[in-house]
């Protein structure tokens, strides 16, 4: 048997610019993962450079199209419509559920889907800016700039001196300026569960004020990011008559589930898997005779999910075994 144990995949050494700089997010809207062709490939037991296309394209894959990422583009176009002028003001999103689960997978395929959204509606524009990604920055000696990520993503220089790092004055004019100039109309915002409490008021002022002043929609992402988000809010207006607090909407991202009764949607993620695994010795269907290992292995949580198959594959390249038969 053919076992692999569960480390991180090697990555792609053609590195892209970070997706929280605009080069670095058109880089990933226009990339583009094709499987190889197997017939175009060295045969088995040929050696394997660190350049082989087959090693490089199972160190990701393509992207699983799991149940939160199709209801992804579903929230896309409900941002879209609620970002028009004739609405009543932008509408902003939680993406919450447990590390690992893919949330930031489910982010950015918004981000993505709602820039085509944008793209199909408005003409061809270079200077149009849409989407802006930011990660939620740490706050040394507890000074939140909340403007520095977004400078960075736009390219703007927001230091006096780069050499010695010294900050310069408050980015938010020049960031206000080139989002209502390009037409932004999206805020992504990962890792928000890196606010501490005594940063949600900075943080969430910040977001709330471009979100008035530029009619942008935010959409925040990580673990707990649902009452992160509603607390927040909470926390600048009195709670309405009769309790609740009218809480932001939220797309769940879960571990996908897998029983004796409940198998169909770990067996359609599975199923994607092993149509796309490039290997000579593989059969259509050999994956999903290890379902009930991937399950136990990873508890359906994707990340770990993504890494475990993707590195079996390339163990199974490297070994000229080219077949993944089992897991531990």
């Amino acid at each position: 048997m053919f076992v692999v144990t569960l480390s991180e995949a090697v990555g792609d050494s053609r590195s892209l610019p970070a997706v929280t700089t605009r080069e670095g997010w058109q880089a990933r809207l226009e990339r583009v993962v094709d499987r190889p062709d197997l017939a175009a490939c060295p045969p088995a037991g040929s050696t394997v450079g660190p350049d082989d296309l087959r090693i490089h394209y199972h160190a990701t894959m393509r992207t699983v199209q799991t149940p939160a990422l199709k209801k992804a583009v579903a929230v896309a176009r409900r941002l879209w419509l609620a970002s028009s002028p004739r609405s009543e003001g932008p509408m902003h999103l939680a993406i919450d559920g447990p590390g690992e689960t893919g949330m930031t997978t489910v982010l950015r395929q918004i981000g993505r889907v709602f820039e085509g959204i944008i793209r199909d509606q408005l003409p061809p524009s270079s200077k149009r800016i849409p989407v802006i990604h930011i990660n939620t920055p740490l706050a040394p000696g507890s000074k939140l700039d909340m403007s520095i990520p977004f400078a960075e993503f736009l390219g703007h220089k927001h230091t006096k001196d780069p050499e010695s790092g010294q900050r310069s004055i408050d980015m938010t004019g020049p960031i206000c300026h080139v989002m209502k100039t390009c037409g932004t109309r999206l805020v992504l915002v990962d890792g928000i569960d890196r606010l501490d409490n005594a940063e949600l008021k900075t943080a969430f002022d910040y977001f709330g004020y471009l979100a008035a002043e530029c009619n942008v929609s935010f959409a925040y992402c990580g673990p707990g990011s649902r009452e992160i988000v509603n607390e927040a809010r909470r926390g600048k207006r009195p709670e309405p008559p009769g309790g609740g607090s009218g809480g932001v909407p939220t797309l769940a991202v879960l571990p996908i589930p897998y029983s004796a009764s409940d198998y169909d949607l770990f067996h359609g993620v599975i199923k994607f898997f092993d149509q796309d695994l490039r290997l000579h010795q593989h059969q259509p269907g050999d994956l999903l005779k290890l379902a009930t290992q991937l399950h136990r292995r990873t508890g359906g949580y994707m990340k770990p999910l993504s890494y475990l198959i993707c590195q079996a594959a390339q163990e199974a390249i490297e070994t000229g075994i080219e077949k993944i038969t089992g897991v531990s």
